[in-house]
């Protein structure tokens, strides 16, 4: 994730705020929509389409999902575009676990 911080609440208060900031209301319509990018456990350029992350349970609560948590429901971000690779196997964007 672009974030700049490996803080999760530092990342999440960034986010929330960016969030907010992108999306003003003008006039009663929003601005611009704002979308989270790369949702969850991304961090490689290399091998991005094939690369398989095995990630724990506690490490998607602790470190990778807690900022994207805040910035949807703190901060009202429209959406997220799923990563290219699979956490523990399974593809980013067809996941249920993670959509």
């Amino acid at each position: 994730s672009e974030l700049p911080s490996e803080d999760p609440f530092l990342s999440g208060q960034y986010a929330v705020h960016y969030v907010r900031g992108m999306q003003q209301v003008s006039s009663g319509h929003l601005k611009m929509l704002s979308y989270l990018k790369h949702y969850t456990a991304y961090n490689v350029e290399t091998n991005r389409f094939v690369f398989v992350a095995n990630v724990t349970q506690f490490d998607f609560w602790d470190s990778y999902l807690p900022q994207y948590k805040m910035a949807l429901t703190e901060g009202g971000a429209s959406g997220v575009m799923c990563s290219y690779f699979a956490p523990n196997g399974v593809s980013s964007c067809g996941n249920p676990w993670l959509l």
